[in-house]
C-alpha cells in the first residue's frame, strides 16, 4: 500500500531520524543510574549473525538490562549509591531532566522515559550500499540494481534494539516520527511473513530513505529501505547462505582475542575496518583516487581491522577492556614503524610513589627509524631524509641527529605524571625520559648546544634540585599568580641514564626527593605492585612490551577541587547560559555542599594496562580493580 501523505516540504529534520535517535538511547542509557527489568532473551537471531559480512563499523551491547546490574556492582555504581553522594546525583539528574523540557516538547518523553526504553541487546552497524547489492534472494532486484549503480558508496545504518517492556515508549516515539517524516516523504507499509515493514521514501530523494519493523519488543531499523527487507527475511529464518558478521574472519579473529581470561562475555563491542571505511565513502576525484592508489605503497593497506571490548565487573576487577589492531604480516613500510619489543618494565628508581600515572613501553627504535628513512627516500629520492633533515640540523645546531641523538637511544621511553597545587585546568604536569645509551655523551655535547640555541630567544636558568641538576626554560610573559592556568617551566636533565623533560619545577623536585629517599618509590608501592601482579596474571606467560599504571583518584580530586572553587564556579555560571547539561550541573553544586574528597577516594582503586605484539598485531588490555 503506498499512500502520498503531504506537500512536500523543504527538507526534513534528519533522514537518519530513526537510527540516530535509537543509537542515542542505548547508548547514553548505561551510566545514569536507570535501571530496567532483566529481559529474557528469546530464540532469536543476535546482532552479529543478523549484520552482512561486509559491515565496515560496529558497536553492541550485549544486554542493556544486564550491563546496567553490572555497573551498579562496581565502584561508580556504589558510589552513586552512598548517602552523603546520592542526594546530589539526583538533584542533578533531576535538574537535568528539568533543564531538558524541549526534548519531550519534541519527542512525547522526558529524559527518564527515554533513558529506560533500552532493556536487552542493543545494537549499530554501518555498511557500504553496495553490500546490499550482493546479497541473495532481492525480490525487487532490477530496480535495486539500476538504483545502486549510482549510489555504489553510500553509507547504510541498521540497529537492533530490545526494549523489552519499554516498547510501548518506543512505538510513543515512532508515532511522533511518522507525523514528522510524512510531511516530506511517502510510506509504503509491507508484509513479511508476521512482520510489517514500514519504508519512508523521499519522492524525488533516493537518499532520503529509511525503514524498520517490530517485532514483539524488538524493533530493527535501517536507512536502506531494500536492504530493510533482506534483514527482514533474515531474522524470521531465511537466507541461509547470506553471510554475517559471525562469517567474517576479521571480526571473528579480533573478538576471539577480546574475551577475558576466564572466558567472560564482554558486555559491550566494537569492529571497524578503516580502510574500508575510506575505500567505500570518501569522496572519488583525482585526489582521493591518487590517495587510495598509495595506500598499498605506503603499507597501509595491512591495517585490516580495529576492534575491542569492555568486560564490566569480572571477578576481583571492576572492568576489563580489549583493544586489538588486526595487522597483516609481514608488516611492510609504514606499518614497520610499528616495532614495540619485550623489555624491562619496573619503574626507574626515581618515579615516586605520589604519580597519578606512570608508563613505560620498549621499543626496537632503530628498526623504526630505518624504515622511517626508507620511506621518507622512497618518496623524497636517495639520501632524501639525510641531506633534508639531518644536514640542516648539523649545519644549524652542529648536533649529528643519527649518530649523537638517534643512535643513543636505547628503546625505552616512560611517562610520569603528577599533579601540581594549587588546582589549575593544567595542573597534571608531565615528565618524559628516554633511556640512553650514552648519556654523558647527550649531557655534555648535545644539551648545551641545545640550551645555548634556546637562551637565544628565551630565559634558561640552570637550577639545583638535590642530586639533580637542570636547564629550566620559562616564558618571557609570566603568568598571573591567580590565573586559571598555570605557568609551564621546561625543564632538561640528565637522571642516571635518561634525558629527562619535564614540564614544572615542581616534578622534577618529586624525582629528586625520591632518589634522595624523603619520597617513596613507585617500584616499592604496595598498590603498584599489586597492578604488577595483575599483568603478569593476565600474561598468562607472554612478554610485553610495556604497562601503565593510574591511580584516578589523584585526577579525580583535580577536578573535585575545581568544582569546590568560588572563581571556577563563576566561570561555570558564564559558560553555562542555555546548556542543559551545565546549568543542571551549576544548579547542583549551588544547593549541595560537596562532601570531604574521601568519601569518594575510598571507592577508587587503582588501574593498569599492557601491549603485547603478537603475531596477528597489536594488542592492548586495560583493567581497573575493585576496592573491596
Amino acid at each position: 500500500m503506498m499512500r502520498n501523505v503531504g506537500r512536500l516540504q523543504r527538507g526534513t529534520r534528519s533522514r537518519w531520524w530513526l537510527c540516530g535517535m535509537l543509537a542515542i538511547l542505548a547508548v547514553t542509557a548505561g551510566g545514569v543510574g536507570v535501571r530496567g527489568q532483566d529481559t529474557a532473551v528469546a530464540t532469536r537471531l543476535s546482532a552479529p549473525k543478523l549484520f552482512p559480512e561486509r559491515t565496515l563499523a560496529y558497536f553492541r551491547i550485549d544486554d542493556v538490562s544486564r550491563l546496567r546490574a553490572d555497573m551498579a556492582e562496581t565502584s561508580l555504581g556504589r558510589l552513586s549509591d552512598d548517602d552523603r553522594i546520592k542526594p546530589i546525583l539526583s538533584e542533578f539528574y533531576g535538574s537535568l531532566v528539568r533543564n531538558m523540557q524541549q526534548l519531550q516538547d519534541a519527542i512525547g518523553l522526558n529524559l527518564d522515559e527515554l533513558l529506560s526504553i533500552p532493556n536487552g541487546e542493543f545494537a549499530i552497524a554501518l555498511f557500504a550500499g553496495e553490500a546490499s547489492r550482493s546479497e541473495p534472494a532481492q525480490e525487487e532486484g532490477g530496480e535495486g540494481r539500476q538504483r545502486g549503480s549510482n549510489r555504489d558508496r553510500q553509507p547504510v545504518v541498521a540497529v537492533l534494539l530490545d526494549a523489552g517492556p519499554e516498547i510501548a515508549s518506543v512505538r510513543l516515539l515512532l508515532h511522533r516520527m511518522d507525523e514528522e517524516a510524512t510531511k516530506s516523504m511517502l510510506l509504503e507499509e509491507k508484509e513479511v511473513g508476521r512482520l510489517t515493514l514500514h519504508r519512508y521514501r523521499h519522492p524525488h530523494r533516493s537518499r532520503q530513505a529509511f525503514g524498520y519493523f517490530i517485532d514483539d519488543s524488538v524493533i530493527v531499523a535501517c536507512s536502506d529501505p531494500e536492504f530493510l527487507e533482506l534483514l527482514a527475511d533474515k531474522w524470521m529464518g531465511g537466507l541461509p547462505d547470506a553471510k554475517t558478521m559471525a562469517d567474517n574472519r576479521k571480526f571473528t579473529q579480533i573478538m576471539a582475542k577480546c574475551v577475558g581470561a576466564e572466558g567472560e562475555r564482554p558486555q559491550m563491542s566494537f569492529y571497524v575496518d578503516p580502510l574500508g571505511l575510506v575505500r567505500q565513502f570518501v569522496p572519488r576525484n583525482a585526489g582521493t583516487s591518487m590517495m587510495l592508489a598509495m595506500l598499498p605503497a605506503l603499507g597501509l593497506d595491512g591495517i585490516e581491522a580495529v576492534g575491542g571490548s569492555w568486560i564490566i565487573g569480572p571477578p576481583g576487577f571492576d572492568a576489563i577492556s580489549h583493544l586489538h589492531v588486526l595487522l597483516s604480516s609481514p608488516r611492510r613500510e609504514l606499518l614497520a614503524l610499528l616495532r614495540p619489543q619485550a623489555g624491562s618494565t619496573t619503574p626507574e628508581r626515581w618515579v615516586p610513589e605520589s604519580v597519578s600515572s606512570y608508563a613505560t613501553v620498549n621499543w626496537d627504535l632503530q628498526a623504526t627509524v630505518e624504515a622511517f628513512e626508507r620511506i621518507y627516500n622512497q618518496f623524497r629520492g636517495e639520501e632524501a631524509l639525510e641531506q633534508e633533515v639531518f644536514a640542516r640540523v648539523r649545519d644549524r645546531f652542529d648536533i649529528d641527529v643519527r649518530r649523537d641523538v638517534l643512535e643513543n637511544l636505547q628503546g625505552r621511553l616512560s611517562i610520569v605524571q603528577g599533579i601540581v597545587r594549587p588546582a589549575r585546568l593544567n595542573s597534571a604536569s608531565n615528565v618524559y625520559a628516554f633511556r640512553l645509551i650514552n648519556p654523558d655523551a647527550l649531557e655534555n655535547n648535545v644539551l648545551p648546544k641545545l640550551i645555548a640555541q634556546l637562551e637565544q630567544r628565551t630565559e634558561v636558568s640552570r637550577e639545583t634540585f638535590g642530586p639533580l641538576k637542570a636547564f629550566v626554560v620559562r616564558p618571557n610573559r609570566a603568568v598571573a599568580s591567580d590565573a586559571p592556568i598555570r605557568q609551564p617551566e621546561i625543564c632538561f636533565a640528565v637522571v642516571d641514564d635518561y634525558l629527562v623533560i619535564s614540564d614544572s619545577t615542581y616534578m622534577m623536585r618529586q624525582l629528586a626527593g625520591c632518589l634522595n629517599g624523603t619520597i617513596d618509590a613507585l617500584a616499592d608501592s604496595l598498590e603498584f605492585q599489586l597492578i604488577n601482579d595483575r599483568i603478569t596474571e593476565q600474561l598468562q606467560g607472554r612478554q610485553c612490551a610495556g604497562i601503565s599504571y593510574s591511580r584516578p583518584e589523584e585526577s579525580l580530586q583535580l577536578f573535585y577541587e575545581l568544582a569546590r572553587d568560588p572563581k571556577n564556579r563563576d566561570r561555570l555560571r558564564q559558560f553555562a547560559g542555555e546548556r542543559g547539561f551545565f546549568r543542571a550541573l551549576l544548579e547542583t553544586l549551588e544547593k549541595h555542599e560537596l562532601p570531604p574528597f574521601s568519601v569518594i577516594s575510598k571507592y577508587l582503586a587503582p588501574g593498569g594496562s599492557f601491549l603485547v605484539d603478537e603475531e596477528t598485531g597489536l594488542h592492548v588490555m586495560s583493567f581497573s580493580l575493585r576496592r573491596q
